[in-house]
């Protein structure tokens, strides 16, 4: 007799009670694939616990929610390095499209109609020219500026990889979210005075 669980290691057929012990004492099943959801509840996205644990290994303290069986959003607030800003960053999971998209919002708002949104996007597509693993990206919508990057989880979670972005998309945020929003801002300098 076996059941279906959703584990680390995502469906995985589960032996009857008596072979647990000895899959376990093997290392031929993780401990995460004996964990139960409670009951009436459908289990949690695949990686979900592991981006929690992440995110606590780099000295964060994330709040995470599942959002349905295959999507999830953890969230953590990070005081910039000098201290006058605080920065949200959300790390977004799919099993859909097997991809973590991690990013900070807001780090500047340039509104489509604002003159110094051309000096914005200008600014925009060179540091997209020179990052490498993140991106800048602007919402002509409502003109939120934010820093993203994505890891790709078709094959695994790779936590290293996954710790590093994390890292590295605060401290794109907290080095170019002053620029970009010095920039947004001086719309009044360029409007001609009288």
């Amino acid at each position: 007799m076996t059941r279906s669980h959703i584990g680390a290691l995502g469906a995985v057929s589960l032996p009857a009670r008596p072979w647990l012990p000895v899959l376990l004492a093997a290392g031929l099943l993780p401990w995460a694939a004996v964990a139960q959801a409670p009951a009436g509840r459908p289990p949690p996205p695949r990686y979900l616990g592991a981006m929690q644990e992440e995110l606590a290994r780099v000295g964060l303290d994330p709040f995470c929610e599942a959002e349905g069986t295959t999507r999830a959003r953890c969230s953590v607030r990070h005081v910039s390095d000098d201290g006058r800003r605080e920065l949200v960053l959300h790390a977004d999971y799919s099993d859909e499209s097997d991809t973590v998209y991690l990013h900070v919002p807001r780090v500047a708002v340039a509104p489509p109609e604002d003159e110094a949104t051309a000096l914005v996007l200008r600014r925009t597509a060179e540091l997209n020219w020179r990052m490498l693993t993140t991106k800048v990206e602007w919402n002509p919508s409502d003109g939120e500026v934010r820093i993203s990057a994505v890891l790709h989880t078709d094959s695994n979670f790779d936590r290293r990889a996954f710790r590093n972005l994390v890292r590295t998309v605060l401290r794109q945020a907290e080095r170019y979210g002053p620029e970009l929003r010095r920039l947004a801002a001086s719309s009044d300098e360029l409007t001609p005075g009288d």
